[in-house]
């Protein structure tokens, strides 16, 4: 299963309640989630650094034919981190996650995002703004808080991050 979403048509949106896809889905093994915040990071209500609340947790279920989940775009919103907690605790049968804090929608095969260092064909990286590589950073600090002492030890964690080559924050 496949779903894409448009950050511009859906700011706010709350992530977790996925959760009823992959309960409609027994025998789903791979879930791939991509979010295109696009310029909305800032109209973002429910940054996981913000909330006083503890993070929700879904009633028992359990995935128990998922082994692969992507989520491309992974951000600092808490539902999304409630989300990949969720799955970190109920897919039985996980074997990889792979959290991407940038929604780069051309590399859709897992190419690589920098042109310099991988098969990428279009000649450039991804095209992110100072705001965007900061947004990244913040999904980066929130897989770190929060995502990271969950993965299971049977679970291959991939954390794929803005390219250090095309996008620094340097002057």
């Amino acid at each position: 299963l496949e779903i894409y979403f448009n950050g511009d048509l859906s700011p706010g949106y709350d992530y977790l309640s996925l959760d009823s896809y992959l309960d409609a889905c027994p025998i789903m093994e791979t879930f791939i989630l991509r979010v295109d915040q696009g310029d909305n990071m800032a109209l973002l209500t429910d940054s996981v650094f913000e909330s006083a609340a503890p993070l929700r947790q879904m009633p028992e279920h359990k995935h128990d034919s998922l082994k692969n989940v992507s989520i491309f775009g992974f951000c600092f919103a808490k539902s999304i981190v409630e989300l990949t907690c969720h799955i970190l605790e109920s897919a039985t049968s996980l074997e990889r996650i792979t959290l991407d804090s940038v929604f780069d929608g051309l590399d859709k095969y897992d190419l690589g995002r920098c042109c310099a260092t991988s098969s990428r064909k279009t000649g450039a990286c991804c095209p992110l703004t100072k705001e965007g590589i900061l947004e990244a950073s913040k999904g980066l600090m929130a897989i770190d808080v929060y995502i990271m002492g969950k993965v299971p030890s049977t679970v291959k964690l991939d954390v794929r991050k803005p390219c250090s080559l095309c996008h620094t924050l340097e002057p």
